[in-house]
Formats: C-alpha cells, sequence, structure tokens
C-alpha cells in the first residue's frame, strides 16, 4: 500500500514539475501570494524544494532528488550548511511554508467531521468588512473553527490585537479575543466571548492553536471547546501567563496558570466548578497541562498532579 501511495505522490510532483510549477525568479523576486489560492499541497512543497534546488541542495528525499536531477540548472553542492539564501528567497520560503501549514492542517480536519479550521480564503469570504463590523470583530482574525452538533452549527473565531509583525514565529499582540457565534435561521447569535490583554510586564499574548481542542469529549453530542492562550515576559515562557478555559453546558470554567523561575513565584488557581465536570474532560485537560510542561512553555509547581486528585483550587510549590 505504502509503494502503491509512493508511484502516486511521485507521479503527481512530476507532472506538475513539468507542466506547472517554476520558482526561475524566487530568488530575485517575492510570490504573488494571490497565484498560490489555487495550487494544492503537492505543488506547494514542490515549489518550495525548487527554491533549495536551485541553491544546489542535496535533497535525502528520493522523491525529490529524483525530480531535480532532471534539470540542467540542477547543480549539487558538496555541502548543505554552506548555501546562503538571499532575503527574497527566505520570504518566499516563508511564504510558502505558511501556505502549506494552513492546507495540512484544513486537509487534516477535514477528516474530522465533527469541525474544520477555515482557511484565509473561506474566512475573507465569509467575514466580510461589513460583517466584521456586525459582528464586533475588531482584532485581526488569526483562526476560525466551524463546528456542528446536536444543538446546530458554530464559528469559533480568534482574533488577536497585532501591534507588530512576527519575527521567528514569535507573536507580538497587546490583546485577544474569542467568539462563539450559533447560526440560527440565517442569524449569527453570539454564545460566548472572551477577552484578555498583556500586561506591562509582557511582551506578547495570544491563542496557542496547538492545544486548542473542539470535541466531544463525554460523547454527548455536543462539543465542548477548550480555549488556550499565553503570554511571555522579559525571560520567555519563564515568567508569561497561561489561561485554560473550557465551555461546558453554558459555564465557563477556567486555569490560571502563572509560570516564574523560582519556586514561589509559579502557581496556578481552578474554578472549583473544574471538579464537577466528566472525567474524560478533566483528563484531556491534565493531558494538555502535562504537554505545555514538556514542550517547555510552562512551569507547574511540583506535585501539581497530586494536589489536583486532592481536588485543590489553589496550587503553589
Amino acid at each position: 500500500m505504502k509503494f502503491y501511495l509512493f508511484i502516486i505522490l511521485l507521479i503527481t510532483i512530476t507532472v506538475k514539475a513539468q507542466n506547472k510549477i517554476d520558482c526561475s525568479k524566487c530568488s530575485l523576486e517575492l510570490i504573488d501570494e494571490s497565484k498560490l489560492k489555487n495550487e494544492d499541497i503537492y505543488s506547494l512543497k514542490l515549489l518550495k524544494n525548487e527554491i533549495y534546488a536551485r541553491k544546489g541542495y542535496v535533497f535525502s528525499s528520493p522523491e525529490y532528488a529524483n525530480i531535480f536531477k532532471k534539470y540542467s540548472w540542477y547543480k549539487p553542492v558538496t555541502n548543505n550548511s554552506n548555501i546562503v539564501y538571499s532575503d527574497t528567497e527566505i520570504k518566499n520560503i516563508a511564504i510558502l511554508t505558511q501556505r502549506i501549514g494552513e492546507i495540512s492542517e484544513f486537509l487534516m480536519n477535514e477528516q474530522n467531521s465533527k469541525y474544520k479550521t477555515l482557511s484565509k480564503e473561506k474566512i475573507n469570504e465569509i467575514f466580510t468588512k461589513e460583517k466584521r463590523k456586525e459582528l464586533g470583530i475588531n482584532f485581526n482574525i488569526w483562526k476560525v473553527y466551524n463546528y456542528k452538533d446536536k444543538t446546530g452549527e458554530y464559528y469559533l473565531v480568534l482574533t488577536e490585537d497585532k501591534f507588530k509583525e512576527p519575527v521567528d514565529g514569535n507573536n507580538f499582540n497587546n490583546a485577544v479575543k474569542a467568539f462563539n457565534f450559533k447560526i440560527e435561521n440565517n442569524r449569527w447569535i453570539k454564545t460566548f466571548e472572551t477577552n484578555d490583554f498583556k500586561q506591562k510586564e509582557e511582551e506578547s499574548i495570544w491563542f496557542w492553536t496547538k492545544y486548542v481542542y473542539v470535541e466531544d469529549f463525554d460523547n454527548d453530542g455536543i462539543i465542548e471547546p477548550i480555549l488556550i492562550y499565553g503570554t511571555n515576559g522579559y525571560n520567555g515562557y519563564d515568567d508569561g501567563r497561561i489561561k485554560i478555559l473550557l465551555y461546558y453546558k453554558g459555564k465557563k470554567i477556567g486555569i490560571r496558570i502563572q509560570n516564574g523561575i523560582l519556586d514561589d513565584e509559579r502557581n496556578f488557581s481552578l474554578d472549583a466548578e473544574f471538579y464537577t465536570i466528566p472525567k474524560k474532560i478533566q483528563d484531556k485537560i491534565m493531558e494538555q497541562m502535562n504537554s505545555m510542561v514538556e514542550n517547555g512553555h510552562s512551569i507547574l509547581p511540583y506535585g501539581w498532579q497530586k494536589k489536583m486528585a486532592k481536588k485543590m483550587t489553589f496550587i503553589q510549590e
């Protein structure tokens, strides 16, 4: 099965290489992003790797090595680490990487019949300037989840007040705001809203979509969104804040985490209602908290799991 998938991928990429993809000017000109709208993920990956190939990059992947060796302009170097990319090439790689990521996430979520994240094009199509004004959306829309459960169709809209363009993957926002809208008889009904802003000693605040969940954890036919956002301070994540919000049966249940380098600086508090929700949802949230620790995004007090087992609402070192 894997062999056949490899052949299909190779044929798809090869055909597009012959008929469609060209990045001969990517070292001098920025890619027109509007021309990427109709490209599939294979075309985009090929275009991105063509930038590397034109610099003589030696591919470990047999698919791309076999494709580019057919071109007279492909001159492999002896050491990839010696390649120097121009500012334009770096920007083009970033543009393609972002687009590939958007499509990858979209395809992954499309496999889940309960929800999907909207593409940038779809967001602009639905949330026009007039629609945003009508719904009270004043910040930049970062991500939109469209989901359905037995109660209807919803749009979870995550927005951020950006004051500076991202640098090296770092976001610079003054505030965040999330809206959840239910579509009922062509009317947009807001079911909840939450907002927060960075404090004086913090550099930025943003939604941590890596940890966000839009799922029906207890299999009751109703989706319970879990939102997570955080901040960074002068020591990065180490002295930032994290907020976990669960919307369960009309109630907002929160966990507020304060990271800290010193023992007496870190703590977190929980709403007492957390311990009344189904165990499956509690376990999922604790799983996400543990992932944040493992990924270096949070520093939780020693023994926090045992203290939560005792249903404590304020936990410190």
